[in-house]
């Protein structure tokens, strides 16, 4: 395990830090040990997704399957299927 944390793919989590501050994201690609994209599928798109310091997310224990194993393959994701996922989740709580 790094010394950031373990984040996985498709994994939800809130940012921390920055303007984006309370939001719940998806993890959608990996940079690094310490760095990762997330994408919200409205203000932060799959096709624009916000690099994030893995220290500034609350990791959720709640990994999308369905996203997790596309991401892995490497097919793309719609904004669509992010947006169903994270509203999905809410009306969960």
């Amino acid at each position: 395990m790094s010394e950031c944390g373990e984040v996985k793919l498709g994994q939800l989590v809130i940012s921390k830090m920055g303007r984006d501050k309370g939001r719940l994201c998806v993890v959608v690609r990996r940079l690094d040990d310490c760095a990762v994209l997330v994408a919200d599928g409205r203000a932060h798109k799959f096709s624009r997704p916000k690099r994030k310091n893995v220290k500034h997310l609350i990791r959720l224990n709640n990994v999308d399957e369905r996203l997790e194993e596309k991401l892995t393959k490497g097919i793309e994701v719609t904004d669509q299927e992010i947006a169903e996922t994270l509203d999905a989740y809410r009306a969960k709580d």
